[in-house]
């Protein structure tokens, strides 16, 4: 690092700590909080919330917006959550997202689980759709 590199490293963190903008750490999981249902970006694709006063995992946020602060609130996009991921709606149901073939659900450990497969019917591969009786197999 040459001396030039150096100061201006030093400079840009004075300038961040004058302005009151130091950088702190995500939280972990299993760290302890203070806030409780106050929610955190542990990274760009997974959501933390403090739960009993520790941060725990509630969400993957695989869709293309991840997991971001907006203003005073954490977004999380689970557009594209599927089997395994962990989710935080128990029992909510969703089409997977590599072509609806499954139908997942948000079991109690949160995660989500196969509720149910497609199949094939005369030749046709059946795909996960929403109707008036809610997601099912057409």
């Amino acid at each position: 690092m040459t001396r030039s590199t150096l100061v201006l490293l030093v400079a840009a963190v004075f300038v961040g700590l004058a302005c009151g903008t130091t950088m702190t750490p995500a939280p972990m999981p299993g760290a302890a909080c203070a806030q409780e249902n106050v929610g955190a970006c542990e990274t760009p694709t997974r959501l933390l919330a403090c739960r009993e006063q520790v941060w725990t995992v509630i969400s993957d946020c695989k869709g293309p917006n991840g997991c971001r602060r907006s203003g005073d609130t954490v977004e999380c996009d689970t557009s594209l959550n599927g089997l395994g991921d962990r989710c935080n709606n128990v029992g909510r149901v969703r089409c997977d997202p590599d072509g609806g073939l499954q139908i997942l659900r948000c079991k109690d450990g949160g995660v989500l689980e196969l509720e149910l497969s497609c199949e094939e019917r005369s030749g046709v591969q059946l795909k996960c759709v929403l109707s008036d009786a809610g997601l099912t197999c057409n």
